[in-house]
């Protein structure tokens, strides 16, 4: 009997031991979970100031094309057809984006006996070494159901297309056009700095055209946002790619 009870004893004391260890272990965890917690919001804390930098001091805005002193006409236009299938491609003074104090614009017009994809390039393409962001347009047209591409040539020296919009709408717009991960504007050969080149366009005619219909866009102020290509910032070892 006595032996009975000294066991009970022993066991009782076992239990006791394993609460004990059990309530320890428990502790260690909540510790562990408090510390990860407050690391984190440490983390947090510091590179909010990183994550929230206002980067738009690091811009600058420039005119590509704005169309008032440069002449333009159906020199600017490459296309397939003959020149009696070229569109009519002059400078406006009565269409003007309502946007910016402009006083003169491209315009563009070609009937549905003339409906076909042409080319319009600048005489003096625009170029850049900083990196390019971003080009903003100032559009008019008249939902003609015709596309506009960009036409421009990065660091790999090739020419690229890049749609800027379909012609489904009427009246003016203003566009922006972010190219940063549509070309390649990093510098492939060591101490040679690279240009982005704009071109010009790439107009693509609808399939077809109702008879007697005609397609009218214009093309006013051009201006590309741009940084310099490698920047560290002031105070953070962080370099913006």
């Amino acid at each position: 009997m006595d032996l009975r009870k000294i066991n009970e004893t022993l066991v009782f004391f076992e239990n006791m031991t394993e609460i004990k260890n059990m309530g320890r272990k428990k502790s260690k965890i909540d510790l562990l979970k408090i510390f990860s917690f407050i690391s984190l919001t440490g983390i947090f804390i510091l590179s909010g100031p990183i994550l929230s930098k206002d980067l738009s001091g690091i811009y600058k805005e420039y005119v590509v094309q704005d169309f008032e002193t440069e002449v333009f006409g159906e020199e600017n236009v490459k296309a397939k057809l003959g020149p009696d299938f070229s569109p009519e491609v002059r400078i406006s003074t009565v269409f003007r984006t309502p946007e910016r104090e402009s006083e003169k614009s491209l315009y563009i017009e070609l009937s549905a006996e003339k409906n076909q994809s042409f080319q319009i390039l600048f005489k003096k393409p625009w170029s850049s070494k900083e990196f390019v962001k971003e080009f903003k347009f100032h559009l008019y047209a008249n939902d003609g159901g015709g596309s506009l591409f960009v036409l421009v040539r990065d660091s790999t020296l090739d020419q690229k297309k890049i749609l800027l919009t379909h012609f489904n709408f009427s009246g003016w717009k203003v566009l922006s056009l972010d190219i940063t991960r549509k070309v390649r504007q990093d510098d492939l050969v060591t101490h040679k700095n690279s240009e982005l080149v704009f071109l010009g366009f790439l107009y693509e005619a609808p399939f077809e055209r109702k008879r007697g219909t005609r397609e009218v866009f214009v093309i006013d102020d051009i201006l590309a946002k741009t940084r310099p290509k490698y920047l560290l910032f002031p105070s953070e070892k962080a370099l913006v790619k």
